[in-house]
């Protein structure tokens, strides 16, 4: 067996997955460590980021256990990871104080501090997106407001899975598709932004340097390959965002393909050569892990997440599974129950952390399998605003792949293919984001020419596509008018406050 073989390598949210593959795109291994998202006080959402090290080092030595392969045959080690998140590292590298991640809502007066200094028509000059809560310039700001002591101490500022790999290897850096989630980065020139930096007082020397996704950034540190039973020197490359990394390992690489995926959050990724942006700031336009290439993207915040909050809370004596196959057995459209699926604030296509999630007409005849129903269609009817806006917006719509953990049930692609009223296709790629890790490991040490050639050696289709019900699309694009009008009529109550 030659040194063909690959590990990808996903920092997740809730967890952290790890596989093998060979050249052709076979899964020789796959494990997965779970981790907290602690929130102290409300809004917050944080990570230590030695657990993500540490489930690394767990889910690379059982991988290799299942597996059976020796170190000497992984030919290279490729990272995917949760965007927008900020790490902050003193001058000798220690972490200051627990990651703020792409959750965390606690900097809602930054991000209108940056608006009302630059304006949104500037901001999209500038970046080509809209700013959040929990994109690592809107912490950055809180953090030197609200903690002074972190700020000044700070001489890196890093996206998780870029602390991962220098943790991996020693070596700073970044690359394109991640950093472009920052709000920090010009997303058509793809390096940092001097335009947005000077005028918000932010010092560049903090940011690491850019280099290509599939480009090594060095090798296994000795300490790492003894934790992880991998031999020294392994190359290890700059990686990417999750999306684009979910992309890659599910072919999503040419525009009119767009990938859906419902994993914690929810989002649509779309190709495009060009980096066009919307002008009004609803969608984001990132970088793709392919050079001179880009992606809008739709995102929703409470995807899965809005599912697990009913398991975790309501229907607490169930599982994922029994909570789908019980829903399936409701009609469509829920017997007039609707769900805001706006648990954590919303992104596409309000952008606004204040939204709240609803259970909307309710009555003595639903029960718990209505109201799965009904989150589970409100977060793909969340997601159809967002297709809707990248039609608008001129998007080709080709081909819908849908990925991330949803697929595991068949109800989660026939409400897609119901409510989008377009077929769904899947490959057979599994752990997808990890998987395209791994195929920027491939490129990045030789194995692949490029990433056209990477997708042509391993991504192959999966069954056939899911197809809309003709009865029931039409069911749900009349519960998707009052759907989209839900929403607006409760902000003019004021309820969220």
């Amino acid at each position: 067996m030659s040194a063909s073989l690959l590990i990808g390598i996903d920092l997740g949210t809730s967890s952290l997955k790890t596989v093998v593959i060979d050249s052709d795109g076979r899964l020789l291994a796959r494990a997965a460590h779970e981790y907290p998202i602690d929130s102290t006080r409300p809004g917050w959402a944080e990570q230590d980021p030695e657990s993500w090290l540490a489930a690394t080092v767990a889910t690379i030595r059982q991988a290799l256990d299942l597996s059976g392969i020796p170190a000497a045959h992984i030919a290279g080690i490729g990272l995917s990871g949760q965007m927008h998140g900020t790490v902050c590292l003193d001058e000798s590298g220690q972490v200051l104080r627990p990651a703020i991640i792409w959750a965390d809502q606690r900097s809602a007066s930054q991000v209108q501090q940056v608006y009302d200094l630059l304006g949104s028509r500037r901001l999209g000059e500038l970046t080509a997106n809209p700013l959040d809560t929990g994109f690592m310039l809107a912490s950055w700001l809180w953090l030197r407001e609200n903690e002074p002591p972190v700020a000044r101490a700070t001489s890196h500022l890093l996206l998780p899975k870029d602390w991962l790999r220098f943790r991996l290897t020693g070596n700073l850096g970044t690359e394109p598709s991640d950093a472009s989630s920052t709000l920090l980065f010009d997303t058509a020139a793809r390096s940092w932004s001097s335009g947005l930096l000077e005028p918000l007082g932010i010092d560049g020397d903090i940011l690491p340097p850019i280099h290509q996704s599939a480009q090594v950034a060095g090798g296994l540190t000795a300490e790492l390959a003894m934790a992880t039973g991998l031999r020294q020197g392994t190359p290890v490359v700059f990686g990417g965002s999750d999306q684009s990394c979910q992309a890659l390992g599910n072919g999503v690489i040419e525009p009119g393909v767009i990938s859906c995926t419902i994993g914690t959050g929810g989002q649509l990724f779309a190709p495009t050569r060009q980096p066009a942006y919307d002008s009004e700031l609803r969608l984001h336009l990132f970088c793709h892990v392919l050079p001179e290439q880009w992606h809008q993207m739709a995102a929703i915040l409470s995807a899965g997440l809005s599912l697990r909050w009913l398991r975790d809370n309501v229907l607490t004596e169930m599982s994922y599974t029994q909570m789908a196959d019980q829903a399936a057995t409701v009609p469509a459209g829920a017997q007039g129950l609707f769900f805001l699926p706006h648990l954590a604030g919303e992104r596409t296509p309000y952008m606004d952390p204040s939204a709240r999630a609803s259970f909307i007409g309710l009555t003595l005849s639903h029960d718990r399998s209505h109201m799965t129903r009904a989150v589970m269609e409100g977060v793909v009817f969340a997601l159809k605003q967002g297709l809707e806006l990248m039609a608008e917006l001129g998007v080709p719509v080709r081909q819908i792949v849908a990925s991330g953990g949803a697929v595991r049930h068949p109800l989660w692609l026939q409400l897609q293919a119901d409510i989008f009223d377009r077929p769904i296709t899947q490959t057979k790629t599994i752990e997808a984001a990890a998987v395209g890790a791994a195929l920027l490991a491939g490129i990045g040490t030789g194995v692949y020419a490029d990433a056209h050639s990477a997708v042509e050696h391993t991504v192959r289709g999966g069954q056939q596509p899911v197809l809309p019900n003709p009865q029931r699309a039409a069911r749900y694009a009349e519960s998707y008018e009052t759907y989209v009008r839900l929403f607006p009529a409760l902000q003019e109550t004021d309820v969220f406050g």
